[in-house]
């Protein structure tokens, strides 16, 4: 495992041209700053912008900016932060959009060495005390628009009112990275990490060397900063000199015309966010073409294969399929190949990771034999903030997914744990099902969940949302469905809905689904 992460990590280096050492007045700068900053987050940055400065660092609702500009903003911002009180064994919440706010909270704090603890945009009053509280949070960096949020003995700084001023902060020791769970299985909880280097060299090695993505890329980032996909992804780009294309909001339009607009070469996504992306009407694509995409790294939520299959019918062979959560990082990335020959499969474990599907017993499997997801490497979280923690067997952490392996060491995910239901007796897997409606031409999304039965225990529900225009009716569904999935993965109910309710990840918020 040691000797294969050794030569993927030199491969990716060279592949991606950061091992191309800059001239020497620039060398010695990113010597010193690298040095200075140590293991702090905030150390990529400022090496960013001693070998880059003039280089656009975000494209966001603002416009351009520079990586010199940015540090600058960030190191008047971190000063900011120590003269209200800010520093190592604290916490600061950042409850920002994405753009150039986020990224100035963000390195600002962990420049303090304070502990930076993301925030959904998306909580409100009792959510967003809820999560103040459990992690003590005193000192609240955020836009505007969160600020009458906000109650209690809170020190709010909003990051765009912070004049840029001249004088460079002290580095402090690295605090810890805190992530927040989607919250889908209740309430969110925080995932702390130190942002050590080695922890994230597998799955950085992996992504450059898998993708070939190079420094200087311009990667088109949608998904929410707070989240641990779009988080990652702007580290990523950081540290390749690389330029982040954002927007405060999702819209599929602006973010199509965005990445049109400045080339992009890459683009994360949640599969939420490209599914509305392939809805927009051909006339909308066409005028916004994407000639140099070369990469597209979905994650977050289960990517659809007739959905992958489309893209890249669209726009070649440019999706990445992702598995992970914020417990574990990620585990595992499917390539473009891999999805060509097994549309469903999350792909082969990243390097330096080990997936094991084991049984209730805590036993391994073979190939084919489904059983629940263990991963094991340095990425995986000790406990949440809360003291809790996951199922841990020979080093190797319980994802809460039910899984297999096939013969070639591919991964396949058929649902979470909880989302198993026993219906007579058979054990049923929703996900099945969601792939086989995905594939009906009238629908839009769809989600299919357990609910009580009087006769069975259980039985399958599903909710499907119809295309624009499209004429859909619950008896066609069960008809198509009939030669697709087997007899007890039929649905029982068949709800025609509006939308799926969603979290900012894409995924699927059961609880608010009603029969």
């Amino acid at each position: 495992m040691t000797e294969s992460l050794v030569t993927t990590g030199l491969r990716a280096l060279v592949r991606s041209r950061l091992a191309v050492p800059p001239g020497p007045p620039t060398l010695l700068r990113v010597v010193w700053e690298a040095a200075r900053g140590g293991t702090n987050l905030a150390a990529l940055l400022e090496i960013a912008a001693a070998r880059w400065p003039h280089r656009t660092a975000l494209v966001d609702d603002g416009g351009a900016i520079s990586y010199g500009e940015l540090l600058s903003r960030t190191e008047s911002l971190a000063n900011e932060l120590h003269r209200r009180g800010a520093g190592p064994g604290q916490a600061v919440g950042i409850l920002c959009r994405n753009g150039r706010g986020f990224v100035a909270a963000t390195f600002a704090t962990a420049m303090v060495g304070a502990d930076v603890v993301l925030l959904n945009t998306d909580f409100q009053g009792e959510a967003l005390a809820a999560a103040m509280d459990s992690h003590e949070i005193e000192i609240l960096v955020c836009d505007d628009e969160f600020a009458e949020r906000v109650g209690g003995d809170v020190t709010v700084i909003d990051p765009a009112s912070v004049e840029v001023s001249d004088g460079r902060p002290k580095v402090a020791s690295a605090g810890r990275i805190v992530l927040l769970t989607s919250g889908t299985t209740g309430a969110p909880k925080g995932v702390p990490r130190k942002p050590e280097i080695a922890s994230a060299l597998g799955v950085g090695a992996s992504i450059l060397d898998r993708t070939r993505l190079r420094t200087g890329s311009r990667i088109a980032l949608p998904v929410p900063m707070f989240h641990g996909l779009g988080f990652g992804m702007l580290v990523l780009t950081i540290a390749l000199g690389g330029t982040a294309l954002t927007l405060r909001r999702f819209d599929a339009e602006a973010t199509l015309a965005q990445a049109s607009e400045h080339r992009a070469d890459a683009m994360t996504v949640v599969p939420v966010m490209l599914a509305r992306i392939m809805d927009l009407a051909d006339d909308v694509r066409a005028r916004n073409p994407l000639p140099l995409l070369r990469v597209v790294i979905s994650s977050g939520a289960r990517l659809e294969p007739d959905l992958a299959r489309r893209f890249m019918d669209a726009h070649g062979d440019t999706i990445y399929n992702g598995y992970g959560s914020s417990e574990v990082g990620i585990g595992a990335l499917a390539t473009p190949a891999d999805l060509w020959e097994a549309p469903e499969t999350v792909g082969r474990p990243v390097v330096g990771c080990d997936v094991r599907i084991l049984d209730e017993n805590g036993a391994p499997v073979g190939p084919g034999v489904t059983g629940r997801v263990f991963v094991g490497s340095k990425m995986t979280f000790d406990a949440y903030t809360g003291g809790e923690t996951k199922d841990v067997v020979s080093g190797m952490m319980d994802t809460g997914d039910l899984g297999y392996l096939d013969g070639a060491g591919r991964l396949f995910i058929v649902g979470r744990d909880d989302d198993m239901i026993v219906s007579g007796g058979e054990n049923v897997y929703p996900r099945a099902v969601e792939n086989a409606l995905s594939e009906l031409p009238e629908v839009a999304d769809n989600a299919v969940i357990g609910v009580p039965d009087d006769d069975y225990g259980e039985r399958l529900a599903a909710f499907v949302v119809p295309r624009p225009d499209a004429q859909i009716q619950e008896d066609s569904v069960r008809k198509y469905l009939k030669d697709k999935v087997s007899r007890f993965e039929q649905p029982r109910d068949i709800n025609i809905v509006a939308k799926i309710p969603r979290n900012p990840a894409g995924k699927v918020v059961r609880d608010e689904l009603t029969t």
